[in-house]
């Protein structure tokens, strides 16, 4: 496959462009610093570029068989960065004719996430949550084959490949997650969709 990486250069990105390149997908790892990532391979092309650009980011994406996003600005606070890059996103894979993405998003939208999960929902997360909801809304479209993902607390653990997926939920009793099992399913899920157009919880 052609993979179409954005935030490669974060946690969860340097895992899925190693990954992929590990399964014999072709990469493109679309960043703002390309000194910034460190893999070098024959089958991975690194292209500067700006998030916020949909016609300079749709003539890199064309070509590809699907966008693998963990873009996401680290502060909690009040932000429209998530929603314009969904809308700039949407718009390029719409001008590039790539319909497939999978988009990194957070556990903490989901109704049911424990005390603890509405504790930080209420308090240290209460200000990025209308931002990263209206991320997911953007590239959630009737036109677009989507797959939003929610994982948990992220640790920088190794891969288990033993975590576990639902549906419109976080799966029962997950609060933990590595970056590198995040990659993982992502990459799974490029290969071989089992969940279009939906929410899916990722946990230990």
């Amino acid at each position: 496959m052609k993979l179409f990486i954005l935030g490669a250069t974060g946690g969860i990105g340097q895992h899925l462009l190693n990954i992929a390149l590990e399964r014999g997908h072709e990469v493109t790892a679309y960043v703002r610093s390309p000194q910034r990532v460190a893999s070098r391979h024959e089958r991975l092309k690194v292209v500067q570029g700006d998030v916020f650009n949909a016609d300079q980011m749709a003539q890199s994406m064309a070509g590809h068989d699907a966008v693998l996003s963990s873009f996401g600005p680290t502060t909690v606070r009040s932000t429209t960065l998530r929603r314009r890059f969904g809308r700039t996103l949407a718009a390029a894979m719409r001008k590039s004719g790539v319909l497939r993405a999978e988009i990194v998003s957070a556990a903490f939208l989901f109704r049911h996430i424990g005390v603890l999960g509405r504790l930080l929902k209420a308090t240290l997360f209460r200000q990025m949550i209308p931002d990263m909801k209206g991320m997911e809304d953007e590239v959630r479209q009737d036109d677009l084959n989507w797959t939003i993902v929610r994982p948990p607390r992220l640790t920088n653990g190794p891969a288990k490949r033993t975590f576990r997926t639902v549906g419109w939920n976080l799966p029962k009793g997950g609060f933990l997650i590595s970056r590198a099992d995040v990659a993982h399913f992502m990459i799974g899920e490029a290969e071989k969709p089992s969940h279009l157009k939906q929410v899916v919880g990722v946990a230990d």
